[in-house]
C-alpha cells in the first residue's frame, strides 16, 4: 500500500475530513467504478468506488456538466463491500408488429 493510501484510510478512520482537494485527487486517481445517479440543471450525481489497498469506499459528489461548472464535494468517504448476485427481472416494451 502507498503512503499516501494510509494516510487516506487513517483520516477516515479517524473521521478527520478530507480536503476537496483530496476527495478530487480520490475520484480521479483512485476510481475503479462510477456509478451516476440524476442530472439536474449545471450538475450529475455522481457515486465513485474507490480502492486503497484492499479496502474500497464511496465517494458521492456532483460533477459539473459544463465546462464553467466546479465538480462539487460536500460529503466524506464511506467504506463498501461489494456483494454479487444474479437478479432475474421481467422487460415490458412494445414493439412494432
Amino acid at each position: 500500500m502507498l503512503p499516501e493510501e494510509k494516510m487516506y484510510i487513517t483520516k477516515i478512520e479517524n473521521h478527520i475530513p478530507l480536503t476537496e482537494e483530496e476527495l478530487g485527487t480520490l475520484v480521479l486517481f483512485y476510481s475503479i467504478e462510477k456509478e451516476y445517479g440524476e442530472d439536474h440543471r449545471w450538475q450529475r450525481e455522481v457515486t465513485s468506488i474507490v480502492q486503497l489497498g484492499e479496502r474500497y469506499f464511496a465517494v458521492e459528489w456532483y460533477q459539473g456538466l459544463t465546462e464553467m461548472q466546479e465538480n462539487d464535494f460536500f460529503d466524506q468517504p464511506y467504506e463498501v463491500e461489494l456483494k454479487e448476485y444474479e437478479k432475474t427481472i421481467t422487460v415490458k416494451e412494445w414493439v412494432k408488429k
